[in-house]
């Protein structure tokens, strides 16, 4: 019995242990790096870099000098970076990248280490005083393998189909050939995505004033259309105005007429008035003598 238990225990250890062993000898991701050599990384579930290979001729220079197995995988990223400054592939360039690509069957944990691999790199890319910009994403099963397909890493794929979408919009734009830019390298990619990015802002731009423009002109003709409505009103208002002076005018005539007509009728009254006054001076006398002869009739009676 004490021989069945200790043959137990010893097989669980050998279990855990094969397990063990297992897990940190299966890769668990797969990890691309890219700035023209292109470098693929198996890392276990621990972290920690398996083997490495080259993905393109550029790539063979730097792995046959690089010693990473069983570094984790980010001192393995710097430790790549360093080799690749050396070979002359990393400048101080505003147009530098380094493009690093992570599948995993977890995509949760996919996402979590592009993250980390994306922050710690930029760090150590400041640090030794490169401007390279540095882009970390995690991708799905199928584009590794259409990668793999191509003979080059999600990394690289991902960034030519960022150069072909870029051309959209661009009036006379060159179709972009696969094959060809999936030799050229990050920089050089970069640089075409940045071009395109300009000429796609200046025609926004050039659209936008345009706009602007028009929109200028119609406010212009808006107030013109405005000020001559002012003015015709001012216009109307004066014409009106006049009109209401001139009818001033006539009923100003028409009074001082009546005025003068009224005082013409006054001096007429005025001069018959007279008149009769003096006709009836001129009767008064007659009429005197007539009392007087009549009054001599009857005192003779």
């Amino acid at each position: 019995m004490n021989f069945i238990k200790k043959a137990g225990s010893i097989a669980a250890v050998l279990a855990i242990t094969a397990a063990g062993s297992f897990a940190y000898a299966a890769p668990a991701t797969y990890v691309s790096l890219d700035v023209n050599p292109s470098i693929e990384y198996a890392v276990n579930t621990f972290g920690r870099v398996l083997s490495v290979k080259a993905v393109n001729d550029d790539g063979e220079v730097i792995t046959t000098e690089l010693d990473v197995k069983n570094v984790n995988i980010s001192k393995a990223v710097k430790v790549t970076i360093d080799k690749l400054r050396e070979g002359g592939y990393i400048t101080d360039d505003e147009d530098a990248g380094i493009v690093i690509t992570i599948s995993a069957k977890n995509d949760e944990k996919a996402e979590e280490l592009a993250e980390e691999l994306e922050e710690e790199t930029k760090e150590y890319v400041e640090e030794i005083g490169e401007t390279a910009e540095v882009e970390a994403e995690a991708v799905g099963k199928e584009r590794v393998e259409e990668a793999r397909t191509l003979g080059v890493t999600p990394g690289k794929l991902n960034l030519v189909q960022k150069l072909v979408k870029s051309t959209e919009g661009i009036e006379g734009a060159e179709e972009i050939d696969m094959e060809e830019w999936l030799d050229k390298s990050v920089k050089e990619i970069n640089k075409a995505i940045k071009e395109n990015r300009k000429q796609l802002k200046e025609a926004a731009k050039e659209v936008e004033d345009a706009v602007e423009e028009d929109e200028e002109n119609v406010k212009t003709a808006d107030e013109d259309e405005i000020e001559n409505v002012i003015e015709d009103e001012t216009q109307e208002a004066k014409i009106k105005n006049n009109n209401g002076n001139e009818k001033n005018k006539a009923n100003n005539l028409k009074n001082n007429k009546n005025d003068d007509v009224e005082d013409i009728e006054d001096e007429e009254t005025e001069e018959a008035e007279a008149k009769e006054n003096e006709d009836e001076s001129e009767a008064a006398p007659s009429n005197k003598t007539n009392n007087s002869s009549s009054n001599k009739k009857e005192k003779n009676n």
